[in-house]
């Protein structure tokens, strides 16, 4: 089953625009780039998947090597039950942040964000 979730996830993904970046997928919002890597936490064909989406701006050089994780801001997201669904509702919701006036505005609605110190003082 989390073969074929994941399957379905990455390709919701591509189709709202993510492209491979470095191994990661990436997508282009704005000004802003959002980094999504679909994850399992555990092991086996049963292991629940998360989303972790990292944001970065040129403003706060270098670009991301390791992808989400690498990001300024990252947060992580199971996917329960309906996967596709899930990623969906969190494509509408970044999807709508291309920039740093409405990340500001919209970080209460980020779930679990984790911003660093430089992107927290560029906001």
């Amino acid at each position: 089953m989390t073969g074929q979730a994941r399957t379905a996830v990455v390709k919701t993904l591509k189709a709202r625009g993510a492209k491979a970046r470095r191994g990661h997928l990436r997508l282009q919002v704005g000004e802003l780039f959002w980094y999504v890597d679909v994850l399992a936490d555990g092991v086996g064909p049963m292991a629940p998947l998360r989303l972790e989406i990292g944001c970065w701006t040129p403003e706060l050089p270098p670009e991301p090597d390791g992808g989400a994780v690498d990001c300024p801001l990252l947060m992580d997201v199971p996917l329960d039950g309906d996967e596709v669904t899930t990623t969906e509702r969190l494509l509408d919701l970044i999807g709508s942040v291309g920039d740093l006036t409405t990340l500001r505005e919209r970080l209460p609605e980020l779930p679990g964000v984790l911003v660093d110190k430089k992107l927290r003082d560029l906001l």
